[in-house]
């Protein structure tokens, strides 16, 4: 397992963003907008370059590209269209940066409620049909799709998120960022999520552990992790800025060693 961060959490310039994280030997970073005032699909050449001049001069490389794409209202046809423009263009940012993965949503319900009751059944046939022609162009362009989830989305534990994956045909370039912490809040221990999704993750979010998931919970998630010989990202989210995030990577450190 190796432990990574997102570039806009850690710093605002991202030349510091990749320095800080350099400079405590992480390898690996998922990029998410802004870089330079810039999202990632309006990226142009000469900041791609740059980009893959500064993580190589570190010794690093892109992971995750972490796209907005279906954190919208599901029944907001502009906005759902326009969130397919995206998803298009970040393909093409992600083979210019050299990565394969790309981060997506499982759309949110038009009057979301944070982490439930669950709005999944009123909206399950609508997030298979607006995502199987977008899961189709993935295909198309070799890259991978990985669903995240958060608070305010349709989706709201693994078992859900394994319940659309399935819909859409489990295809092998369809994974997900088992997000440990929303699914705490909705209800789910990681001991339960973590059989849905054990043959899909292709990250981990590991959030402070004083929100819905608690230190050991988290150790709980870890040792499942390592019994099944993953060697994917841990990724911090949402410890705050560059002093947090240092504290996260190291706090996660502190996990890994616990239960090595």
């Amino acid at each position: 397992m190796q432990l990574s961060y997102i570039t806009a959490e850690m710093h605002d310039n991202f030349a510091e963003a990749l320095e800080a994280g350099a400079r405590v030997g992480v390898e690996v970073v998922s990029l998410r907008a802004p870089v330079w005032d810039s999202h990632l699909e309006n990226l142009d050449d000469d900041q791609v370059r740059r980009i893959c001049d500064l993580l190589a001069a570190r010794g690093m490389r892109p992971g995750m590209l972490l796209s907005p794409v279906g954190k919208c209202n599901i029944a907001d046809e502009a906005r759902v269209t326009k969130n397919g423009e995206i998803l298009k263009r970040t393909f093409d940012t992600a083979h210019r940066l050299g990565s394969n993965q790309v981060r997506v949503f499982p759309f949110r319900a038009p009057a979301p409620v944070a982490f439930g009751p669950s709005q999944l059944d009123g909206y399950f046939d609508q997030i298979v049909e607006r995502w199987t022609p977008w899961v189709e162009w993935a295909a198309a362009a070799e890259i991978a799709l990985c669903f995240e989830w958060v608070g305010s989305t349709l989706v709201l534990t693994s078992q859900q998120m394994r319940r659309v994956i399935d819909a859409l045909g489990s295809p092998a370039h369809v994974g997900a960022i088992w997000e440990i912490d929303v699914s705490a809040q909705a209800g789910e221990d990681p001991s339960q999520g973590y059989p849905h999704l054990h043959d899909l993750i292709r990250d981990v979010h590991i959030k402070r552990f004083d929100g819905g998931a608690t230190r050991p919970q988290y150790l709980d998630a870890l040792r499942l992790l390592q019994r099944s010989g993953y060697a994917g990202p841990l990724t911090i989210e949402h410890w705050g800025g560059e002093v947090e995030t240092l504290a996260g990577i190291s706090a996660v450190r502190a996990l890994l060693e616990d239960i090595s």
